[in-house]
């Protein structure tokens, strides 16, 4: 009676040690296994449970003397199965089949052959998983998991490369060749964000740390991915676009060379930069529509020191604020610029995203970041028109995008939607969305009216961009040096009520926003029309 009783209050820290276990409480489930495993009471599950919990923790070299110590196993205190699962969501099918062999039980059922054979097969171990496969019996497990084993079994068995990356409608982008540990995309219009060669920022960049053995599904969509690439057409660019109802990332397209500029290179932001200084401003309560009419003569004295206009001789007379972000008046906006401040203008650009970046679920995309010392007001000026002082990816010139489509809330934009295991179980998420509500409603809804205003006018600089039947939202923006050729930037979304896309492009020597830039605009909404 005694002896019973012991073994029963030891297997009660046993139960939450798993406990632990099964909540990620690695830490906490080893502490409690190793306290009580001192009791030599239910040995060879304890030592199964520290193997499970070091493993899981990545820590192969402390689980090793756990492993051979194991033995046989009469009571189970975890299945295997459910080890399978902890360790395959993290890529260790090694370890799996370190435990499995280590874990000696009285019997295999036809689950633990199951993830036996799929830890083979993900180990390169072909002959064997086919070998362990074949003992399966098919009416015991999963039909959807056998079946995606035995297709991935066959044609490992055959040197084919496996899908890897998938589209948002499980259509394959790209494959990954065992032989060569390479991912090579299928459909060349996403070689630019999968091609380890053409940039950091590239899945096949990370297969090492992503593992060569779950699929990475995707919010990718074929149609706009051809939308965006034909719009870009000969320019060498990028255009990123974005659902602003979800912030899933429609569109990564690069033109031009095989490089992933979308979201490796940074380019200056230049006048786009003027929506967020308008928003800055109605934001904080500041009596934009006070300064009207406001005259633009085509320089602004700032310290004894003239700021110039892009238009020389000045755009006239200004009624609203719609008019001056339509004819994209740098005076204006350098204005509100000096009346906002360096440090309210800074906590602004950083609170819509400058220095940061955004976790794709996938890696870590840097986004904007502002540059040099601004220590005067003639600095400041530049500061509020997006030069000198201000560089930008097209990556975040979207997410701005979608932020005004969002009325004002910015959100981390989404790629990853969901990782699955060689057996096609859910291993992965996509991180949690950040919202950030930068602006009040009002002051954006006031804003939109001018980005409107700028595909609209006559004097707009957007006027070559709108489409018949869709309402527009836009800005323009002309940066970099004459010399080597102007960058040429928009920032977008439509239809204006209920936003259906949002996007933004960055066309590389291409000269002024308002010819080359809106072209792209056009064309990129001319074929997405049909979605509109």
């Amino acid at each position: 009676m005694l002896t019973a009783l012991l073994f029963a209050v030891a297997w009660m820290p046993l139960i939450n040690a798993r406990a632990d276990w099964r909540a990620g409480r690695n830490a906490e489930a080893i502490g409690t296994a190793e306290r009580w495993s001192e009791l030599h009471l239910w040995p060879s599950e304890y030592q199964q449970l520290l193997a499970a919990a070091f493993l899981t923790a990545g820590n192969e070299a402390a689980a090793r003397p756990h492993l051979a110590a194991i033995g046989s196993v009469w009571f189970p205190a975890i299945g295997k199965p459910e080890v399978a699962r902890h360790l395959f969501a993290r890529g260790r099918y090694a370890d799996f089949l370190a435990y499995d062999n280590a874990s000696r039980e009285r019997s295999d059922d036809d689950e633990v052959l199951l993830y036996r054979a799929a830890a083979q097969a993900a180990t390169t171990q072909s002959e064997a998983a086919a070998l362990t496969f074949a003992r399966i019996n098919a009416a015991n497990v999963d039909k959807q998991k056998y079946e995606r084993l035995r297709a991935e079994i066959n044609e490992r068995k055959r040197g084919l490369p496996s899908p890897y990356v998938l589209d948002r409608a499980n259509g394959a982008i790209a494959l990954y060749h065992p032989a060569t540990n390479t991912v090579i995309a299928v459909d060349p219009d996403f070689a630019p964000i999968i091609d380890r060669d053409a940039g950091a920022l590239t899945i096949g960049a990370h297969v090492d740390q992503l593992g060569p053995n779950a699929t990475i599904e995707t919010t990718l969509d074929p149609f706009v991915q051809k939308a965006a690439l034909a719009a870009l057409g000969d320019f060498r660019g990028s255009l990123v676009a974005i659902d602003p109802q979800t912030n899933e990332i429609l569109a990564i397209a690069n033109s031009g060379t095989k490089f992933d500029r979308a979201l490796e290179s940074e380019y200056e932001a230049g006048s786009v930069v003027k929506v967020l200084t308008g928003l800055n401003a109605l934001s904080s309560g500041m009596n934009v529509d006070a300064m009207f009419p406001y005259f633009c003569n085509g320089f602004l004295e700032i310290d004894g020191r003239r700021f110039g206009d892009w238009v020389p001789q000045g755009h006239g007379r200004l009624e609203s604020i719609d008019d001056a972000l339509a004819v994209s008046c740098n005076v204006f906006f350098a204005d509100i610029g000096l009346r906002l401040g360096r440090d309210r203008l800074m906590r602004f650009m950083t609170s819509a995203g400058f220095n940061a970046q955004a976790n794709l679920g996938i890696f870590q995309v840097p986004l904007g970041r502002t540059t040099g010392q601004v220590f005067n007001h003639f600095e400041t000026a530049f500061l509020a028109i997006g030069l000198e002082h201000a560089q930008i990816n097209a990556m975040h010139l979207a997410m701005l995008a979608s932020m005004m489509a969002n009325r004002g809330v910015l959100t981390t934009p989404r790629l990853l939607r969901e990782r699955r295991s060689i057996l096609g179980e859910i291993v992965a998420l996509p991180p949690q969305q950040g919202r950030t509500r930068i602006a009040t409603a009002w002051a954006a809804e006031r804003m939109i009216r001018a980005m409107q205003a700028v595909a609209s006018e006559a004097r707009g600089t957007g006027r070559r961009a709108p489409v018949e039947g869709l309402s527009l939202a836009m800005k323009t923006g002309t940066a970099g040096d004459r010399k080597e050729g102007l960058e040429a930037l928009i920032m977008a979304f439509s239809p204006v009520d209920k936003p259906k896309i949002a996007f933004g492009v960055i066309a590389e020597s291409a000269g002024p926003a308002e010819y080359a830039g809106a072209k792209i605009a056009h064309d990129f909404l001319e074929r997405m029309k049909p979605r509109l």
